[in-house]
């Protein structure tokens, strides 16, 4: 469990590529479980149970559809476990500051909303380019296309979201 949690951290600090994760139908069962409860817990601060609960199951499926497609459609379905792991424990430990700042908005303690706003700014933007990261890898890529792809997952997630979810258009 410590190696797990030490091979995230620096898969977030791109220090090394998804495919040193073991390709393991339990490991990817075991990341996804993380990301969807610190994902439930997440969006459960700002949404309340049940609105968090569905928030976070189709966020983990979106990100399940994503990387299966974008890899059955480059003829690489061997690498889904190791991305999908991958892309879910990622998820899972740059989770973890987004619930303390949601945390800490929620409580109106802390520094003034233009720090938040830079500080999440920043999350984004972290996110954006360890998911490139493991996007390039899985592909065989360079970073940009990396990136190209890692944004329009974003920004087609996003629209899904507010979407199926109005409310948070608001938030």
């Amino acid at each position: 469990m410590r190696q797990l949690l030490r091979f995230w951290l620096d898969l977030c600090l791109l220090r090394v590529p998804p495919q040193h994760l073991p390709a393991s139908p339990w490991l990817l069962g075991f990341s996804l479980g993380c990301y969807l409860l610190l994902s439930v817990l997440a969006s459960t601060i700002s949404s309340g149970f049940v609105t968090g609960m569905q928030i976070a199951l189709l966020d983990t499926v979106m990100l399940s559809v994503f990387a299966v497609a974008l890899l059955y459609l480059l003829s690489k379905p061997q690498r889904i476990l190791q991305t999908l792991s991958a892309l879910a424990g990622a998820g899972t430990m740059l989770g973890i500051p987004a619930v303390a700042l949601s945390l800490v908005v929620v409580s109106g303690i802390g520094p003034g909303a233009e720090s938040m706003s830079w500080l999440w700014l920043l999350l984004l933007f972290w996110n954006l380019l360890v998911t490139a990261h493991i996007i390039r890898h899985a592909m065989s890529s360079s970073l940009a296309l990396g990136v190209a792809v890692s944004l329009l997952y974003i920004l087609v997630s996003t629209q899904v979201m507010v979407t199926s979810f109005p409310q948070l258009a608001g938030q």
